[in-house]
């Protein structure tokens, strides 16, 4: 690759990023407002059973493309017949799906003894089809950098489902409000997707290139059933055994966690897939790149996600009210997971890219083991002991996960360790301190609203106060990393492949 190509390519990659980070918070942003004045009007029991159904949808509509939406994110040998036979074999799949999810609500209801699951499960089922209509589009838009046109389709699609959501709930529409939501939001979604995208399928299908295309995406299938046991069998096992008012309890840690983990990194994953692939060929320069992002984003995502820890009690209740208290100690032990899961969010992308599908499933076979088990033991104990579970697996499976990324680029692992040592100290001093303070008699009988005010400032004060002056010379360079990244954009960007580039 040549300099001016590299050039071109971190500019795309650079400005694609900008555009899904104003798309990823903003996103996070809606629905976090939603979400607080949904909170306020609803019980946890009414969360928890939209909770579980939107659970059983998306672990059965995960599933309806194959593993292909993946595939054709990674690699370059995708034609015209590979993307009509692959975008007519998910629709299939999605009504299918989509179908099975009707007929058997009912039997699902009675064998949870939760009536009011059927009728739940049966309208969010159209979402499934939603998604599968505009699952490929919506791939090739993030292959050739087209995050302008995801953004806005997410942001007006979770603008408009928010609103409608917040309308329906103060009409007194209960949980009904969060289906409304969800079904307006996948629609206008995949129609915007739809419009967006320069690719439109034709009526063919050719058998060949289906095969062909699904025995190169089986691996990636199987990740995404095995993602399934790692993201969603704790919402499954705790609605089917613990009820919907312990769900509700679980649902509400872990969204706010995933707010701030996606808020943060769901746009770097959505760039990632398509950068690393760019340097298959070139794997010292991959190590490069996944130095380069951990160093950056290590620095702002670890200060959170420890503050967030500390101060998760009264985080939840000034955010969702008191009711919602119980869910503080969920939210404590995610946040101490994200630590570490926001410095591995780049380990599978880059795996993908570099041929090492396979690896990844067997990673996420013995990530989904660990977690059944896990699970398991942990269910009777609650909630809380269930994302222990969950934090533990990351914890025992990461060198694993370090050294397959090491044997893939050459990645030097106490170069890894140095990058992350910066962050690491200076969000252990801060969070320390800020929760000695907290555990003090000072605090005691302060205004939840400014014991959390207060705790956060003095946590990022003094974890700034560390940074730039113990870790000046990592502070600087990883400063001037994110020049060069704005300075980049200043560029114009050639059109790639399919259509142009809109970033």
């Amino acid at each position: 690759m040549s300099i001016q190509e590299l050039g071109r390519l971190k500019r795309q990659a650079v400005i694609g990023l900008l555009w899904s980070l104003g798309q990823s918070w903003g996103v996070r942003i809606i629905t976090l407002l939603h979400y607080v004045v949904i909170a306020r009007f609803l019980e946890p029991a009414d969360l928890g059973i939209v909770t579980f159904a939107i659970t059983i949808v998306a672990c059965l509509g995960s599933l309806t493309d194959l593993g292909m939406t993946t595939w054709i994110e990674s690699t370059s040998a995708r034609d015209a017949s590979t993307l009509n036979s692959a975008w007519w074999s998910t629709v299939f799949a999605a009504l299918l799906v989509s179908g099975t999810l009707i007929v058997s609500a009912s039997l699902l209801a009675d064998w949870t003894a939760r009536p009011n699951l059927g009728p739940v499960l049966k309208a969010l089922s159209l979402t499934v089809i939603f998604s599968g209509v505009s699952a490929i589009q919506f791939s090739l838009l993030k292959t050739h950098f087209m995050h302008r046109s995801i953004a806005i389709a997410s942001l007006v699609a979770c603008s408009a489902g928010s609103l409608t959501g917040i309308a329906c709930v103060l009409s007194g529409w209960s949980y009904w409000a969060l289906v409304v939501k969800a079904l307006l939001e996948g629609a206008l979604m995949a129609m915007m997707l739809i419009w967006f995208s320069p690719w439109r399928p034709s009526w063919h299908f050719e058998f060949r290139s289906w095969t062909q295309a699904v025995r190169q995406s089986t691996p990636i299938l199987g990740m995404r059933g095995l993602e399934i046991a790692n993201q969603r069998l704790d919402s499954l096992l705790i609605g089917t055994h613990l009820g919907p008012n312990a769900l509700g309890f679980y649902a509400t840690g872990q969204r706010l966690y995933q707010i701030a983990m996606e808020g943060l990194f769901s746009a770097v994953n959505q760039v990632s897939l398509p950068l690393f692939s760019r340097f298959r060929s070139e794997p010292h320069r991959a190590a490069d790149v996944l130095l380069r992002l951990v160093a950056c984003t290590s620095l702002l995502s670890f200060p959170i996600f420890a503050l967030m820890s500390v101060t998760a009690p009264d985080l939840i209740t000034v955010v969702f009210g008191p009711k919602w208290r119980p869910a503080g100690s969920v939210l404590a032990v995610f946040c101490l997971g994200g630590v570490l899961s926001s410095v591995s969010y780049f380990n599978a992308p880059l795996l993908l890219a570099s041929g090492r599908a396979k690896l990844v499933f067997w990673l996420s076979l013995m990530n989904a083991l660990l977690n059944t088990v896990g699970f398991l033991l942990a269910v009777p104990f609650g909630v809380t002991a269930v994302a222990a579970a969950f934090v533990l697996r990351g914890f025992l499976v990461y060198p694993i996960n370090l050294w397959l990324v090491h044997d893939a680029c050459d990645l030097s692992i106490s170069r890894y360790a140095r990058t992350l040592w910066p962050a690491t100290a200076a969000s252990a001093l801060a969070s320390l301190v800020v929760w000695g303070w907290l555990s003090s008699t000072t605090t005691t009988h302060w205004i939840t609203t400014a014991r959390l005010l207060t705790s956060w400032v003095t946590g990022a004060l003094l974890y700034s106060l560390i940074i730039f002056t113990i870790f000046r010379k990592e502070a600087a360079s990883a400063i001037a990393e994110l020049q060069s990244m704005a300075r980049s954009t200043q560029t114009a960007i050639p059109t790639l492949g399919l259509g142009a580039s809109d970033s």
